[in-house]
C-alpha cells in the first residue's frame, strides 16, 4: 500500500472531521490499525484539530442558549390551571406543551446543528490551508538548510584548497603541453614532508573513448604510477593522487581504462620537472 498516497487522500481528516460516511470510517479504523504510520498521522491530525478548534472556539450567543433552556423548562415542568366550574367542584389541568414550542424547539436544534456543521467545514478548510502552507515552509527550510549545509561544505573545502596551494612546505611542478598536445597544461601540488600530491588540471582534451589519463612520477629516471584521473568531474579543483617521497618529474599520458603498469610514450600529453 502506498502509505503517503493515502495520507494525501485527505481520508485521515475527514474522518478526524466525522465527515466519513460508516464503510469509510470502518476502512480508515482497518488500515491504521494494519499500518502504525496511518495512526501516527492521524493522531497527529487530531491533535491539531483539537489545538486549532480551542484556539478559534466561539460561544453562542447567550439569547440562543436561553431561549432552549426555556423551552426544555416548559416540555419537563407543564404549567399547571386551576379551573372553577361551580361552587363544589373545583380541579386541576396540566397545560401540555404547545406544538408551536416544540417545532420551535426542533427548528433551533436543526439550526445549530447545521451551524456547527458549516463551522467545522470552514475549519476544516482553515486547518487544511494552514497544514499546506505549513508543509511548504518546512520544504523551504530544508531546502534552505541543504543548500546552506551544501555552500559550507564548498567553502571547506575552497579553504582547504587554499591551504594546500599557499603552504611552503609545497612543491608547485607545472606541466606544460607535450607534441600530440601542445595546448594542454596541468599543476602538480607536491608535499615532500607529507608525500601528499595533488593535481589541478588546467586544460586537458576528453579521453578517446574506452581511454583514461593516468598521472606518472618520474623517480630516478622511471615512471611509477601515481594514479588515474576520475572520469567524471568534481566540486574540488585538487585531485588527490598516490603519495610521492621522491620525483624528479611528473607527466600524463593517455592509457586504457584503468591504467597501465607503463607508459605509452606516444601518449604522453603534457610533462613537468622540478
Amino acid at each position: 500500500m502506498n502509505i503517503e498516497a493515502y495520507i494525501e487522500s485527505g481520508f485521515l481528516e475527514g474522518y478526524a472531521l466525522g465527515l466519513c460516511d460508516e464503510a469509510e470510517q470502518m476502512d480508515v479504523v482497518r488500515l491504521c490499525k494494519m499500518y502504525p504510520e496511518l495512526q501516527a498521522e492521524l493522531d497527529r491530525i487530531q491533535a491539531n484539530l483539537a489545538f486549532y478548534a480551542q484556539s478559534h472556539a466561539k460561544k453562542s450567543p447567550a439569547h440562543i442558549k436561553q431561549a432552549i433552556f426555556v423551552e426544555i423548562d416548559a416540555i419537563e415542568k407543564p404549567v399547571t390551571k386551576i379551573k372553577i366550574h361551580s361552587k363544589n367542584e373545583v380541579y386541576q389541568e396540566e397545560e401540555k406543551p404547545s406544538m408551536f414550542n416544540n417545532k420551535w424547539l426542533i427548528a433551533a436544534s436543526v439550526t445549530m446543528f447545521v451551524l456547527s456543521s458549516i463551522t467545522n467545514v470552514i475549519l476544516y478548510s482553515k486547518w487544511k490551508d494552514a497544514n499546506q502552507q505549513m508543509i511548504a515552509l518546512n520544504t523551504e527550510k530544508s531546502l534552505l538548510a541543504e543548500n546552506t549545509k551544501n555552500n559550507q561544505v564548498k567553502m571547506d573545502l575552497m579553504k582547504n584548497e587554499m591551504e594546500i596551494i599557499s603552504s611552503p612546505e609545497v612543491t608547485k611542478v607545472m606541466m606544460k603541453g607535450m607534441e600530440k598536445s601542445p595546448e594542454s597544461m596541468a599543476m602538480v601540488y607536491w608535499n615532500k614532508n607529507t608525500r601528499e600530491v595533488f593535481i589541478e588540471v588546467k586544460k586537458l582534451p576528453p579521453p578517446a573513448d574506452g581511454m583514461q589519463y593516468q598521472l606518472w612520477a618520474i623517480v630516478d629516471g622511471k615512471p611509477m604510477d601515481a594514479g588515474m584521473l576520475p572520469m567524471e568531474s568534481t566540486d574540488s579543483s585538487l585531485i588527490k593522487m598516490k603519495d610521492f617521497g621522491e620525483a624528479q618529474a611528473f607527466a600524463i599520458t593517455q592509457e586504457k581504462m584503468g591504467g597501465s603498469p607503463s607508459p605509452n610514450m606516444t601518449e604522453m600529453l603534457v610533462m613537468g620537472g622540478i
